[in-house]
């Protein structure tokens, strides 16, 4: 039997002790801390450096805040972001969110509650990222159905099973 590796996070956060902590929780839940980023500037060459599953990262941040760190993330790479912020007011945890976080989580935190947000991220993005593929496995089987003039609607049907079968499709570069 195989063990899957433990999803790795960056941590984002300027407070050294919350940082440490925050290291502690998460591998305490089986999370690999691969790097902490102190502020924006180092966020974005971290996730660059070390392409980590999931990011956890503080938007009141030194250098460039937190924001604008998961907007240059995000144009980099399609990476879960759950942000971490004190501020409760809404148009700020929705410019977090419009800059690419998955979601948010209110300090102060419980450990249950960020390594769930960690969690359900991660498994948000994974649903995503299989939606995507299988819609171009479909439209890849409605190309070759419509080369031999069979029916394109027999395309998600096909897709499906073999899907289930473990296959996706993908067209031929």
């Amino acid at each position: 039997m195989y063990a899957l590796p433990a999803p790795t996070v960056l941590t984002v956060e300027d407070d050294p002790i919350v940082r440490a902590d925050l290291r502690l929780v998460l591998e305490d839940a089986g999370f690999d801390v691969c790097a902490d980023a102190r502020d924006g500037v180092e966020a974005v060459v971290l996730a660059r450096k070390h392409r980590p599953d999931v990011i956890l990262l503080d938007l009141n941040l030194p250098r460039i805040d937190g924001v604008e760190a998961a907007r240059r993330i995000r144009s980099e790479r399609n990476v879960p972001i759950v942000a971490l912020t004190a501020h409760s007011e809404e148009g700020f945890v929705e410019r977090a969110l419009d800059a690419g976080a998955s979601s948010c989580v209110l300090k102060p935190f419980g450990e249950e509650e960020l390594v769930d947000a960690l969690r359900g991220a991660l498994v948000t993005h994974a649903d995503q990222v299989i939606n995507r593929q299988r819609a171009e496995s479909r439209q890849t089987i409605a190309v070759m159905l419509r080369a031999l003039g069979q029916p394109e609607a027999w395309a998600a049907d096909l897709e499906d099973r073999m899907y289930r079968a473990g296959r996706l499709w993908r067209e031929a570069d």
